[in-house]
């Protein structure tokens, strides 16, 4: 049964450490575990019945579906607005344990997903632009999966975090022996978004998370994390057309972390959906197998499980992408099997 769920609330919020304290000391695990703890409390003592939450939610979704025409077509409906179909305002959080992902539910609703022609820095394999609709109700991981968090999962599992990743140490990007998730060339803490994690890793974790909650977790979707990216926006970044200024890390973001480390998770505000760093700071893994453009792929927010599965799509840019690598729209692959410090992954649920 689940035992955490609340609204964002401010009560929340003053039971808890500040985030900023956690960030001055989240090289200590203890700290960072005392900080989740007194939140978990708070959550778990404010919300003693997620499970008629989550039956409420799923129930007005489906009403609000019920209720909009029928998916817009490729011909009629492309430049049509994106539809977002709230069925919680505020958004409704929710969390499984304290050394576990915070969770958020994302609304559903119905976009575009590509980037039109017009758009500067398109790349071919943004196209060909179609309609996308998430007719269900799923939540997704609040952060990325931080290092704490993976640390609890190595930790109970003994699974095999490996002995090489690419890193970038003294301006120099390759592969190096003896990095992992914890040890990648420079200080990582508990609040860091994970990173030396291949695609199989990140796999393992949600099969792990699910076994210890009850609760079905997994990848996000490449079409699902567009939206989530998006959050209802057609500009090429969720804030505007331009990467503006420190308002996430990337080569050119005016933070103080651009190509020199990752930020910790929450360094920078959240997109409307309430989610944070969905642009920008690090990559993340998707269930996707990586096709070439949008032909055959499916409309209805599910993962592409055909074509070259030997490479999986990422998405998000990384602290040291140029600014054009962060569009909502841009795509990118990796090996399944190779680890990269700038490559880590965020975790849905089905509900």
């Amino acid at each position: 049964m689940r035992i955490g769920w609340t609204r964002i609330a401010a009560s929340v919020a003053a039971a808890a450490l500040s985030l900023g304290t956690l960030n001055a000391r989240a090289d200590d695990s203890a700290a960072w575990l005392k900080y989740r703890g007194a939140r978990f409390a708070a959550f778990r003592a404010a919300h003693s019945h997620p499970e008629a939450e989550i039956a409420g939610i799923k129930a007005r979704t489906a009403a609000l579906i019920a209720e909009q025409p029928a998916p817009a077509t490729p011909a009629a409906g492309l430049d049509a607005a994106p539809m977002i179909w709230h069925a919680s305002d505020p958004p409704l959080e929710l969390w499984d344990g304290p050394e576990y992902p915070e969770l958020i539910v994302a609304p559903a609703g119905e976009y575009t997903m590509g980037s039109p022609t017009s758009e500067p820095n398109r790349q071919p394999n943004e196209g060909p632009r179609h309609r996308v609709r998430i007719g269900y109700s799923f939540a997704v991981s609040k952060y990325s999966v931080t290092v704490g968090e993976y640390r609890r999962f190595v930790a109970d599992t003994h699974h095999d975090i490996g002995e090489a990743c690419f890193t970038i140490e003294h301006g120099e990007y390759r592969l190096r022996g003896n990095r992992d998730y914890q040890h990648a060339g420079f200080k990582r803490t508990s609040n860091g978004p994970v990173g030396c994690v291949n695609w199989f890793d990140a796999q393992a974790y949600v099969a792990w998370l699910s076994k210890q909650t009850g609760h079905a977790y997994r990848l996000l979707s490449e079409a699902e994390y567009e939206y989530l990216n998006r959050a209802g926006t057609v500009t090429a970044y969720w804030w505007g057309e331009d990467i503006g200024i420190n308002r996430t890390v990337c080569d050119g973001c005016g933070s103080a972390w651009d190509k020199r480390q990752l930020a910790m998770v929450g360094s920078f505000a959240p997109n409307a959906f309430g989610l944070y760093d969905t642009t920008g700071n690090s990559w993340s893994w998707l269930a996707d197998c990586w096709n070439a453009n949008y032909a055959g792929v499916p409309a209805d927010g599910s993962a592409a499980t055909e074509g070259d599965c030997d490479l999986h799509v990422m998405r998000g840019g990384g602290e040291r992408s140029p600014a054009r690598e962060l569009r909502s729209a841009y795509r990118s692959r990796h090996w399944f099997s190779l680890r990269n410090i700038v490559v880590g992954f965020r975790v849905a649920e089905t509900l």
